[in-house]
């Protein structure tokens, strides 16, 4: 069982997709979406599985035999990969290790240096659905790289087949980041792209609108130059941005994100963000 370091070796060389695994449908759904963007980019898939050393010595003073979780870790990554050979990838591509520590310090870590890190979310049904994996906030936060954090249950299927991309815009500093990776995965995937912005104010509209509109234009410029097949269209709204936007990850194969990097050492992620990888109908993508 390894520490939470990175490992430099050839295998993970080049473009790397990290994959959290923790043996749960979420987790494999997780997998098959890293691998579809690992084959897509040309990059190794790194999957791992890891082991709390908290639980190492559970309640009520029972020690867990570290060799049985080394066994089990071994083993959710051995369907990990199966998964990820049948979604396309060759064997030479996957890589896969067992790490000792908390899940979201280790991915955190290990997602320094990679292009993407996924993750998955169990999506239940009722008042549980207002709480999310505390490894999907916490890594919201913590991620070196883009996160994409992925549901079994809101997104069953393979994603792609709607071909078109959302990035929420609020025209605010991390804003060009957010909408330069969103046009990027947009022109990887030869799929559309929708920047949208979801505006509060009620009153005078129309003003609202168009200096939402030059603000997203102003944007947008320097990248359509870079991004000039990615056929981009601009949707202003009015209402609760979480209702919105809930509403529009039901019409897109990826609803991109921006998060700002946090100031201070604890958990920052706002209340619309929560609410949205809680009810998203579809992967979303977190860029800083």
């Amino acid at each position: 069982m390894s520490s939470d370091s990175v490992h430099e070796s050839p295998e993970l060389s080049g473009p790397r997709v990290l994959v959290g695994v923790d043996g749960s449908e979420d987790g494999l759904r997780a997998v098959r979406y890293g691998a579809r963007a690992a084959r897509l980019g040309r990059a190794t898939l790194h999957l791992v599985h890891a082991v709390d050393d908290a639980v190492m010595a559970g309640a009520w003073g029972v020690v867990y035999d570290p060799s049985a979780l080394q066994e089990a870790g071994e083993h959710a990554n051995q369907a990990a990969r199966a998964a990820a050979l049948e979604a396309g990838l060759d064997a030479q591509q996957v890589h896969d290790e067992v790490v000792l520590g908390n899940a979201a310090a280790v991915l955190a870590r290990l997602s320094e240096g990679a292009d993407l890190l996924v993750t998955g979310r169990r999506s239940v049904s009722g008042l549980e659905r207002m709480f999310i994996g505390s490894t999907s906030v916490a890594l919201a936060d913590a991620a070196q790289c883009p996160l994409v954090v992925i549901s079994a249950a809101a997104t069953p299927g393979a994603t792609g087949g709607q071909n078109h991309i959302a990035v929420g815009i609020d025209a605010e500093s991390h804003s060009p980041n957010t909408l330069g990776w969103a046009l990027a995965e947009a022109e990887a995937r030869g799929a559309r792209l929708t920047v949208a912005h979801v505006s509060r104010q009620e009153g005078r509209a129309g003003e609202v609108d168009e200096v939402a509109r030059r603000a997203i234009d102003e944007l947008l410029e320097p990248l359509r130059v870079s991004h000039p097949l990615v056929d981009v269209q601009v949707q202003v709204s009015h209402g609760n941005p979480v209702d919105e936007l809930v509403d529009l990850s039901g019409q897109v194969d990826l609803l991109v994100l921006g998060v700002q990097r946090p100031k201070l050492l604890g958990i920052h992620l706002g209340g619309v963000m929560r609410a949205v990888l809680a009810h998203a109908q579809s992967p979303v993508a977190l860029v800083k």
